[in-house]
């Protein structure tokens, strides 16, 4: 597979490509505790090695992964490396009507809704990618104009140097994290406004510092609003689950409690807002 930047993100439904990369990062097919019922194992994962257990994944043999991973629909959007050349565990199961992909594609794909704190102007580029156009990685180091730059704005001038060199450091850590969705299953067993709770959308933190979701909220095209619980920090590379029912909140489990099902199986759009009203994520399916 021809590859022109080695931090190319790519998508693929080859199975012994996805298991290689998995087993080069020592990683084994798992599943998320508590999505899923009977046979079904619910939501996917990989389950790196760590200095504690995930007592949130539950490993599963790669025959029964994979045979999830195709009655889903599923492809793997990973990494290979970070632009700085160390490993990337970047990974994401996403539908492949999503992306197009049937086999493994030749073609480069970008990343979706990575950024926590968007430049000015990063919402009609997400919609630019959302119509087919390229999107353009954010670099933290490049120089920038008054126009992009997130600390100068459109009201920084005359503004000392040295001043906004401090809020071009807070800006480029901000872009530094990453919130992901991992998966959006919006069609629960049976009849969905009696079973809300297999209804859900799974978030991962893919920064490498505990994320706080403090008055960060979730919406759909309808606008209907759930704001994450006060002090709720997702930890690095952790998933958390938001059930679209009711529910006891836990470290990895959310709960909407809507009366009614909130994701439509026709199609919608998820967006997320960070505590200062600065959409993160705008997502189609």
């Amino acid at each position: 597979m021809s590859e022109t930047k080695p931090w190319a993100t790519r998508t693929t439904t080859d199975y012994d490509e996805i298991r290689e990369w998995a087993e080069e990062r020592d990683g084994e097919p798992a599943r998320v505790v508590g999505t899923g019922e009977g046979e079904d194992l619910g939501v996917l994962r990989f389950d790196f090695p760590e200095e504690e257990p995930d007592k949130n994944l539950e490993t599963v043999a790669w025959d029964a992964f994979f045979e999830k991973f195709e009655s889903a629909n599923l492809a793997l959007r990973y990494q290979r490396e970070k632009k700085n050349g160390e490993q990337s565990y970047f990974n994401r199961f996403v539908r492949r009507a999503e992306t197009g992909v049937a086999d493994a594609p030749e073609a480069d794909v970008s990343v979706v809704a990575v950024g926590s704190a968007p430049v000015p102007g990063a919402d009609e580029a997400s919609e630019a990618g959302d119509r087919g156009g390229e999107e353009r990685e954010i670099d933290a180091e490049e120089k920038s104009s008054p126009d992009t730059d997130p600390a100068r704005g459109s009201t920084a001038e005359g503004v000392p140097d040295e001043v906004l060199d401090n809020r071009r450091r807070r800006a480029a850590a901000r872009l530094a994290v990453g919130l992901a969705v991992d998966e959006i299953h919006e069609d629960a067993l049976g009849y969905d406004h009696w079973n809300k709770n297999d209804e859900y959308l799974v978030f991962r933190n893919e920064g490498d510092e505990p994320l706080d979701l403090t008055g960060w909220t979730v919406e759909n095209s309808d606008g209907t609003t759930y704001e994450f619980p006060d002090e709720f920090l997702l930890d690095p590379r952790k998933p958390v689950t938001l059930h679209s029912g009711s529910g006891e909140d836990t470290e990895f489990h959310l709960y909407w409690g809507a009366e009614r099902a909130i994701w439509k199986n026709t199609g919608d759009v998820v967006t997320v807002r960070d505590d200062e009203e600065r959409r993160v994520i705008r997502e189609s399916y």
